[in-house]
């Protein structure tokens, strides 16, 4: 049998819990088995400089794949808390910060 000189780690869905809801857990996708439109999308919130633009791209994105959270009165920010550590648990930085401002 040949050598590999690339093996294809398949990555596990990202999941998270509220605070106040205990034994209740969410699951993002892992960023490897997003669509190409999820991947584009991704890679826009990335480019944006604005959060007031990224906001609503990150909030929709996090409600596609747990949409009860809807009704939990969660604040803007904390789904940028969200998107943020699923960046960080997929080895990205923060994921709504544009590559030019990670760079300064």
């Amino acid at each position: 049998m040949a050598n590999a000189t690339f093996t294809l780690k398949k990555r596990k869905d990202w999941s998270f819990a509220l605070e106040d809801e205990p034994g209740k857990v969410y699951t993002l996708p892992a960023l490897s088995g997003l669509s190409y439109e999820e991947a584009d999308r991704m890679q826009k919130i990335g480019q944006l400089k604005d959060v007031t633009e990224q906001g609503p791209m990150i909030k929709a994105f996090i409600l596609k794949y747990a949409p009860e959270l809807e009704d939990k009165g969660l604040g803007d920010m904390e789904y940028y808390e969200i998107f943020n550590a699923y960046g960080m648990s997929e080895g990205r930085e923060k994921m709504g910060e544009s590559a030019a401002s990670r760079r300064s």
